[in-house]
């Protein structure tokens, strides 16, 4: 495909500690990445137009087409690998980044081409020390809200990394939507307690986190998405 008007925000990410895994447990991270890069485009097929793209074993990309979306979407993709790895409490670096693209791939995310493209991938390489996400702009973006984001990011990330499996799952379906009740039903390993799920949500801060989404999707809402 070729350029079109539109912004696109693209994800790009590794798995961090990967190589020091066990050879069970390096296969278990791969199924449960493969897992999610179909389970993102099914959740978010509004926004995400083709499944994750996962290369290098322990590499990851991904398109948003609506920019507005490109956190929820992001988050979703990092709690599905936390409480997918249990107990291993596994992570992803991760960096998002907003603008055109050139050259939009037909299947497979990492065959693109286009200033979203390389802003995510040398974003991802500046990430350092505890530092696991960052959403980089085009220097033509300005504005305070988007420095509100920036922001925002750096207390998101601080937030997250401190979740267990659970809570990530609980926020995972949020994140989709569900209420409480309907992530009770749909737990892994068989139903639990609305008081359950209640309570990973309180621990995990969702309440705040939901409306640090909310202005997100407020200030990307303004810039027209990529129409595939």
């Amino acid at each position: 495909m070729n350029k079109r008007d539109g912004l696109v925000v693209v994800l790009t990410g590794d798995i961090i500690g990967s190589s020091r895994l066990s050879s069970h447990d390096r296969k278990h991270l791969m199924e449960v990445m493969k897992v999610a890069a179909s389970d993102v485009f099914r959740a978010f097929n509004d926004c995400v137009p083709m499944e994750a793209d996962i290369f290098r074993g322990d590499s990851w990309q991904l398109i948003v087409s609506r920019p507005a979306k490109a956190m929820e979407v992001a988050l979703y993709f990092r709690c599905f690998i936390r409480s997918g790895m249990g107990p291993l409490r596994m992570d992803t670096r991760l960096s998002m980044a907003i603008g055109h693209v050139d050259i939009m791939p037909e299947d497979r995310v990492s065959q693109g081409d286009g200033e979203a493209y390389r802003l995510s991938g040398r974003a991802l390489e500046t990430l350092k020390g505890h530092q696991r996400m960052a959403f980089s702009f085009p220097s033509t973006m300005k504005g305070e809200g988007l420095r509100g984001i920036r922001a925002l990011v750096f207390l998101i990330d601080a937030l997250f990394v401190k979740w267990t499996p659970r809570q990530a799952e609980a926020v995972k379906w949020a994140l989709r939507g569900f209420n409480q009740e309907e992530t009770a039903i749909r737990w892994p390993g068989g139903p639990v307690s609305q008081q359950a799920v209640a309570q990973h949500l309180t621990k995990a801060g969702w309440h705040n986190l939901s409306r640090a989404l909310d202005y997100v999707r407020k200030v990307l809402g303004k810039y027209k998405q990529y129409e595939f």
